[in-house]
């Protein structure tokens, strides 16, 4: 009994699933896409899987994202194109990155040197300069980029920060929960280190 309901359930996914292949013309190093409805041109240099009805897709060295109907959901722009998940994708140009929604919008400014995918709604970012920070998926700056590290996330009301090698933790809203949080201890003079992230 719960073999035919296990071999069911995969039958039954398969059966859901969407064919999505991918297929090299056999003189030029373009490439096309093959559903069970709709075959494109030779017209890519590059595709990736489908991901949440969303491709992206290369013509030389530019990228663009597609739906699964090869519909055109962006010009080709991006220098660098990442898989959608949960709704978000990282892109790049040639100098920075950047975050994009589902609906094809500009998360975060294109000002980045790193940007990871939202955890808890929000955005960690590495500017230009080196420094952490943090928006929201709004795109309204939630912490701003004077951190050290990446801030770590625990939960909106819990994100552990260091600046200036100290560390402290701090809320979504970047109000300090720990004044002077205690980081470190200097064995040598035993005395104690502490920072004011406010």
């Amino acid at each position: 009994m719960r073999l035919s309901f296990i071999l069911l359930s995969v039958l039954s996914t398969v059966g859901l699933a969407q064919v999505w292949e991918v297929e090299n013309h056999p003189n030029s190093g373009f490439k096309r896409i093959v559903t069970e409805t709709n075959v494109s041109d030779y017209i890519y240099s590059e595709i990736s899987e489908i991901s949440e009805g969303k491709s992206y897709v290369a013509k030389g060295e530019l990228y663009a994202y597609i739906n699964d109907t090869f519909k055109d959901l962006t010009p080709f722009v991006f220098a660098e194109a990442n898989n959608f998940k949960n709704g978000f994708a990282v892109v790049g140009d040639s100098f920075s990155k950047s975050l994009i929604n589902s609906r094809m919008h500009i998360v975060v400014p294109f000002n980045f040197f790193e940007v990871r995918l939202p955890k808890y709604g929000l955005v960690v970012a590495q500017n230009l300069v080196g420094n952490w920070g943090a928006y929201d998926t709004l795109g309204n700056l939630k912490l701003p980029f004077v951190y050290d590290l990446p801030p770590q996330i625990l939960n909106l009301d819990k994100i552990i920060v260091r600046k200036e090698e100290l560390y402290g933790v701090v809320n979504d809203c970047n109000d300090v929960l720990f004044f002077n949080f205690f980081t470190r201890t200097d064995v040598r003079r035993s005395t104690n280190r502490w920072v004011n992230l406010s």
